[in-house]
């Protein structure tokens, strides 16, 4: 689980599925990144570090990502 994203949101004060469609995604997407079933593309990243106010950075630091990651490392 992506616990930094849900705090984030969170804080927002966003569900899941506001989120997402300020973030241009679908909802089970969001759900799937949010819940570390699924790493996004950089792009997906980018809109929902936009939609957050924040960076990419911060919501998927690098300690997070393991050497494998073909996700946020390239597209």
């Amino acid at each position: 689980m992506n616990t930094k994203l849900k705090n984030v949101r969170q804080k927002n004060g966003l569900t899941q599925e506001e989120l997402a469609k300020k973030a241009n995604i679908t909802t089970r997407s969001y759900q799937r990144i949010e819940k570390g079933v699924q790493d996004p593309k950089t792009t997906t990243a980018m809109l929902i570090a936009q939609a957050l106010q924040t960076t990419v950075e911060e919501l998927f630091p690098i300690s997070q990502r393991n050497s494998s990651d073909t996700n946020l490392s390239k597209e």
